[in-house]
């Protein structure tokens, strides 16, 4: 009687977690739209890092603005190297940009140095150097409720979608906030001084995200699939 138990379960438990991963396959929400403007793309731009054509289409881009303060904001980044981009650096069409204005080289390069201590390449970093007025122009284009300080720089960066629409939350209520009824706010921007907003909330939403491109990608190969089986048919 035991062994036929033993054999069962041994049946049933592979039959029983394929099941699950099956109906659970794609068992999710996709992260909201905040924005759906398509944010304007870079001009007038040079890279620190010497790439050609950074650019927000096609991309999932993180997008910071450190304005005139790189030197004081380097636990933005350093937090920002060591939650977010070692875990999403592998991913294809993912960068991290963030907009600097002119006269800031050596501090940018002392930043680097120290962001490689903890990530074996900076591939997907990108230190863009622009303008006031080409800064304020981006910045301007997220109609982000969240501002800039007096150098042009801030705490908070978006996620920008490959269609350059903003990504985020359209509820970011805690659960002791919807139980007290308050009303509902968005999270437009992630807060890079706050550890667990990186490694909690943003963590989960660019997984989100990966994880709905990778489902309509899929849904592309097979419909791509399923256009040649038709036409060899025909043939």
């Amino acid at each position: 009687m035991k062994k036929k138990i033993i054999l069962a379960v041994l049946f049933l438990l592979p039959v029983t977690i394929v099941l699950i991963l099956l109906f659970t396959t794609h068992n999710y929400n996709p992260l909201p739209i905040i924005a759906n403007h398509n944010v304007a793309e870079l001009v007038n731009y040079s890279s620190i890092e010497e790439k050609d054509a950074i650019q927000f289409d096609g991309k999932i881009t993180i997008l910071g603005f450190l304005g005139s303060n790189v030197k004081d904001r380097k636990i933005n980044i350093l937090n920002l190297n060591q939650k977010i981009y070692k875990r999403f650096s592998g991913f294809k069409h993912f960068q991290l940009v963030m907009l600097v204005t002119p006269g800031q080289q050596e501090e940018i390069e002392a930043l680097k140095h120290e962001m490689s201590r903890f990530a074996d390449e900076l591939k997907a970093w990108n230190f863009v150097e622009v303008d006031d007025k080409e800064l304020r122009r981006i910045f301007d284009e997220l109609q982000s409720p969240l501002g800039l300080d007096g150098y042009n720089s801030s705490d908070y960066v978006y996620i920008i979608d490959k269609d350059r629409n903003i990504r985020g939350r359209l509820d970011d209520r805690s659960k002791t906030e919807i139980e007290e009824k308050k009303e509902p706010y968005k999270l437009y921007g992630y807060d890079t001084i706050e550890i667990s907003v990186l490694s909690g909330k943003m963590t989960d939403d660019i997984r989100i995200l990966f994880e709905e491109y990778r489902g309509k990608s899929k849904k592309e190969q097979s419909q791509d699939r399923r256009k040649e089986t038709i036409k060899k048919d025909k043939e």
